[in-house]
């Protein structure tokens, strides 16, 4: 099972919790914002209101990844992407990404 840490100003100290291979990081904020334990933000768990903004750090990067036009969309209309960007982005911590746009594969520390 995959290990995510939450990393934020916000927490007193980093917060690790397990998740399910190919679960989406928005499942597992809800969990934890429900418990009382991630003071995070989300509201639609679809992709379109960009309040579950995170920067992913983890194994493996940088390799590209693709966004979903949906989560391209709102980082243009957020102003944190181009609107020239293409889809296939570096997948580095500089690239913000949405929690409910993202699947879990590996161990990740979530930074918000």
């Amino acid at each position: 099972m995959p290990t995510v840490t939450f990393v934020s100003e916000k927490l007193a100290s980093p917060l690790s919790v397990q998740g399910e291979p190919g679960q989406r990081l928005i499942d597992v904020v809800r969990d934890q914002v429900s418990a009382g334990t991630l003071p995070m933000s989300w509201r639609c768990g679809q992709g379109t209101c960009g309040a579950c903004l995170v920067r992913l750090l983890h194994e493996g990067q940088p390799r590209p990844v693709q966004l979903s036009g949906i989560e391209r969309n709102v980082l243009i209309r957020l102003g944190l992407m181009a609107p020239s960007a293409a889809k296939e982005q570096p997948d580095s911590p500089e690239l913000p990404r949405l929690a409910c746009h993202v699947a879990l594969e590996r161990e990740l520390f979530v930074y918000f």
